[in-house]
């Protein structure tokens, strides 16, 4: 517990941290090893081998994770000895047309570089299945976020758009403190009540925990997408 306790040391997003998020995020949804695998309907009938499945995996990432940072007006990552373990993301306090411009573009390269690989190798496979690409998973999360926020009456309320912890950092109470630095982020712009979507690939059970009310839910609609998606609302 110490380790993850006075060794923590929290620092603001910059744009140089795309790549560690993205890894952090790799691991926890791309992996088979990690709390959901959103590779798993992408890559059916294609013939990778582990070092490719990485490589897309980690592009995929990047494609998810550049969407969130279109939207990011504050963000912190947490370190341990200078490695990223947790990082958190908010929206809803002030706009850029620059950082949504830049990681719009971030974004759509990587989704092309992925898809260029699973169809490669989809070519290569000795039974290819004529399937076609499909389309990233976090679009079915965007869309069932448009409805389930106009469910709610969110409107132009904060958001916590992203919050990542490592692995080996999960269970020692950094996501409770990452959270609890957006809400200081949000109390200091005037907030009152904020929100975030999560699903049932996470630890959606964790902002219960934290006292957070289940504001709207939709099914996931797309192969390999979460079960279900919800929306949890607190006060800030």
């Amino acid at each position: 517990m110490a380790l993850f306790g006075g060794g923590i040391t929290f620092e603001p997003l910059t744009g140089d941290d795309l790549d560690d998020i993205a890894g952090l995020a790799a691991d926890a949804w791309y992996s088979p090893d990690g709390l959901g695998d959103m590779t798993s309907a992408a890559m059916e009938g294609t013939w990778l081998d582990d070092s490719e499945r990485d490589r897309v995996a980690r592009l995929m990432a990047t494609d998810e994770i550049a969407a969130y940072l279109q939207e990011m007006t504050w963000g912190v990552k947490a370190l341990l000895k200078g490695k990223m373990v947790g990082v958190i993301v908010t929206h809803g306090t002030h706009t850029s047309a620059e950082t949504a411009e830049h990681f719009g573009h971030v974004g759509a390269e990587a989704r092309k570089r992925a898809e260029e690989l699973l169809t490669a190798a989809r070519e290569r496979a000795e039974h290819p299945d004529n399937i076609e690409p499909t389309e990233p998973i976090y679009l079915d999360e965007i869309r069932a976020t448009k409805e389930m926020r106009a469910e709610a009456g969110l409107g132009s309320i904060p958001r916590i758009l992203l919050l990542v912890v490592s692995a080996e950092a999960r269970g020692h109470g950094l996501g409770k403190r990452l959270i609890n630095r957006a809400l200081d982020h949000f109390r200091r712009h005037g907030a009152e009540r904020y929100w975030l979507v999560t699903d049932t690939d996470c630890d959606w059970s964790f902002y219960e925990h934290l006292g957070l009310e289940r504001l709207a839910d939709r099914p996931g609609m797309v192969p390999g997408a979460p079960e279900h998606y919800f929306v949890y609302g607190g006060r800030a």
